[in-house]
């Protein structure tokens, strides 16, 4: 099982840091426990773009819902980026 307490939200620096609860479990019995400090970074698409150029990437696709070369309209879409360097 694995259960996430958000600790700290920074939207202006887009950093998250949650903390991870592991429980191993077998016929009702916990077994093993763990947790785990897990601090996490976002970037936005154009952010992400930016990064990829500037570090000599090209050719850069970037597309919505695994179609190709279809920009996402909607932060609930599955976003990939393909480049070349």
């Amino acid at each position: 099982m694995l259960e996430e307490k958000r600790i700290e939200v920074d939207f202006l620096e887009q950093r998250i840091v949650s903390l991870l609860k592991y429980e191993k479990w077998k016929d009702g019995k916990l077994l093993k426990s763990e947790l785990q400090r897990f601090p996490l970074c976002w970037y936005g698409v154009y952010e992400f773009e930016l990064l990829l150029k500037d570090t000599g990437f090209k050719e850069i696709v970037i597309s919505a819902d695994y179609k190709f070369s279809e920009r996402p309209k909607s932060a609930m879409q599955m976003i990939t980026f393909e480049a070349k360097k």
